[in-house]
């Protein structure tokens, strides 16, 4: 495989940062993932270095040297990222209204193929044909209040970004309701294609800013840039920023050209998938135990 990667992450105008960010590789595939701890909650920054932690740590179990099936891998290790939360918010007493909670998205590129999945509003952009301008983008959908007034028509894309609901999700991992967790189709990667995971920090300030000047420098130019970017927009009540980018390279361009689809051809939504087996109880205490190493915790709920 041949690709770059490069990522930021920033506190903004907040006292701490709550976003997390990683990506991991082997010979054959790549892991990407981003959570942003949700505020209102105790120690969402604990909740969001779970959630990567968990991921990261499955990842590095299955990968041997890719994975069988990416989105099983993804739902699976989302649903057992949100019950190590909720084990951790037990186990330190926390109230279930004051639960840790976060966002996260995952992506896996494997077999010059990209599969992802979400919980929340932290976003995963799909920018095809970046090398000679975007010529298609997939997004995925926020799982938010204001993106459902948005489908229903109520209310317009402009008037989301500065609702005073903007912030409110109904799906993430921690608290007491199991997450929706969203998996895509596998979409196959064209040469010079852009991947971007960020959170809202990233995204809401910048809107279609982000996408359109990601592809302009090269990816350890255009990330801090565009962080910059949306912290100046944001102001002096900026919230957490992270961005992380990958660009990929096609390993054999003829090839690639009669294989993948043209690139102005519409990429399919997202679609929701049933939800696997339940993880095991040994599995979460070995999470809770790995996370624990590396996160002190107080059973009073101070971070």
């Amino acid at each position: 495989m041949s690709y770059t990667i490069a990522q930021e992450t920033r506190i903004g105008g907040r006292e701490i940062n709550q976003d997390r960010v990683a990506w991991l590789a082997t010979a054959d595939a790549v892991l990407m993932v981003v959570a942003d701890g949700m505020g209102g909650h105790l120690q969402g920054e604990v909740a969001a270095q779970i959630a990567v932690d968990t991921v990261s740590a499955r990842f590095r179990s299955e990968a041997k040297t890719r994975l069988a099936d990416p989105a099983r891998f993804l739902t699976t290790a989302l649903q057992q990222a949100h019950q190590t939360i909720v084990h951790y918010a037990t186990d330190c007493r926390i109230p279930p209204h004051a639960a840790p909670r976060t966002t996260c998205i995952a992506c896996v590129v494997q077999d010059g193929e990209a599969t992802w999945a979400h919980a929340g509003d932290s976003r995963l952009y799909l920018i095809h044909g970046q090398s000679q301008g975007p010529a298609g983008v997939a997004q995925t959908r926020d799982h938010s209040i204001v993106q459902r007034m948005v489908d229903a028509g109520s209310l317009s894309d402009a008037e989301a970004a500065s609702h005073p609901l903007r912030n409110r999700v109904f799906s993430c991992l921690g608290g007491d309701e199991a997450p929706q967790i969203e998996v895509s189709r596998r979409v196959s990667l064209q040469d010079g294609d852009l991947i971007a995971l960020c959170t809202d920090g990233a995204w809401s300030p910048l809107g279609e800013t982000l996408v359109a000047e990601l592809g302009r420098a090269p990816l350890n130019r255009s990330v801090p840039h565009l962080l910059d970017a949306a912290e100046r927009a944001a102001g002096p009540e900026a919230d957490n920023l992270t961005l992380i980018a990958m660009r990929w390279q096609a390993p054999d361009p003829d090839q690639h050209t009669l294989d993948m689809a043209p690139a102005a051809q519409p990429v399919q939504p997202v679609q929701p998938v049933q939800m696997v087996a339940a993880i095991s109880d040994a599995e979460i205490e070995h999470a809770i135990a790995e996370i624990r190493r590396r996160i002190p915790h107080n059973p009073n709920g101070a971070s």
